[in-house]
């Protein structure tokens, strides 16, 4: 709506990703493509609280209020990490399709789930409504395809994607979460159970909780103590993928 501060903001951040990003702005020189790439070194170094325009300008050699050429504020400015971290997600081709829907789906999966492994701050970066940049729609596109035909209709081709996108996203950033716990503690997973487990054993009574210690013991036994390691996306996916074949098989 015309006039809507919060309207003209979104439309000039989408007017912003799809610019020219390898124009120089101002007389530094220096391009889109330079400041993205400053602000994405840095949040992968230090994470996504250490990201400011003052430390980018810094490492750009040009002075703080001139980062404002580049991106208006910190939102266009993740907006613009985000989309440009997106590039290049299948550099060996689109996934394959049709009747292998399911490796495809699963090559997927695997290249989100390294992409947020690699991008711990990629999950808080994330708007909880993408203004979709073109590296997002060109992987989204690329994406879709693989599930193009295969016996869904339009909205559950979204939904499933969404869904396999969801999971993966979801047990990297708890693995992300789990690695950076062992750096701060100094415990790996090993070392916390020996820690944590004679306590647990002596206050938790497994006649009161009679599923929780037979579970837990087996499911920790098959882990081998990992906590939200490849089982657990792998399990996670191949249930998701059986649910898809599922609803295509009952048409």
């Amino acid at each position: 709506m015309a006039g809507n501060d919060t309207d003209s903001s979104l439309a000039d951040t989408i007017a912003l990703l799809w610019s020219d990003h390898s124009r120089p702005v101002g007389r530094s020189g220096r391009t889109i493509n330079d400041f993205v790439s400053a602000a994405t070194e840095l949040v992968r170094a230090e994470g996504l609280e250490a990201l400011s325009m003052r430390v980018i300008a810094a490492r750009l050699g040009v002075r703080t209020m001139a980062t404002y050429s580049f991106a208006p504020g910190k939102a266009a400015l993740l907006a613009l990490m985000v989309d440009r971290v997106y590039a290049g997600l299948y550099p060996d081709g689109a996934p394959p399709h049709g009747r292998n829907w399911r490796q495809g789906l699963s090559l997927v999966a695997e290249a989100n789930h390294r992409l947020f492994l690699a991008n711990a701050w990629l999950t808080a970066a994330r708007p909880a409504r993408s203004p979709m940049g073109p590296h997002e729609i060109e992987k989204n596109e690329v994406e879709l395809a693989v599930l193009e035909g295969i016996g869904l209709t339009d909205f559950e081709m979204e939904q499933a994607l969404a869904a396999v996108l969801n999971h993966a996203a979801h047990t990297a950033a708890l693995r992300s979460g789990l690695l950076a716990e062992r750096e701060k503690t100094g415990l790996g997973d090993p070392e916390w159970w020996r820690e944590a487990m004679p306590q647990l054993e002596r206050l938790v009574d497994p006649r009161r909780f009679p599923l929780t210690a037979r579970v837990g013991q087996a499911a920790t036994a098959a882990r081998q103590g990992e906590f939200w390691g490849e089982k657990a996306f792998r399990f996670g996916l191949e249930r998701l993928l059986d649910g898809i074949e599922a609803l295509i098989a009952g048409r």
